[in-house]
């Protein structure tokens, strides 16, 4: 078993369907929008939700994340380009379809 197989199905899976959202949205309509989104994603990391993409979030928290997501991308991308180069070296058909298999893989993640 790997670590995400048991799953209890009562537990929510993201920050919008927790009772913290719910009392933070509720908190945030009666504010006078002052720092509003600040304080409550604050409040949600504080309470250990998780933080779902279309969840408010302050914008340089946002910029951080996007740019952080980006440089991973990037990093599995230039971590293919070697592999690929191996593929017209591979001694066999099935070494080579290995090889495009794993480049294949690398692409993806770094695409999504």
């Amino acid at each position: 078993m790997y670590g995400n197989d048991v799953i209890d199905p009562n537990e929510p899976l993201n920050a919008a369907e927790t009772d913290a959202y719910d009392a933070a949205a509720a908190h945030d309509d009666q504010r006078d929008g002052s720092d509003a989104v600040g304080d409550d994603f604050d409040a949600l990391i504080a309470a250990d939700q998780r933080i779902e993409p279309r969840d408010a979030m302050p914008e340089k928290y946002r910029e951080t994340l996007i740019r952080q997501i980006a440089q991973h991308a990037h990093s599995e991308i230039i971590g293919m380009q070697p592999e690929g180069n191996w593929i017209t070296r591979a001694p066999s058909l099935r070494r080579k379809a290995i090889l495009i298999a794993k480049v294949q893989d690398e692409a993806g993640h770094g695409l999504y």
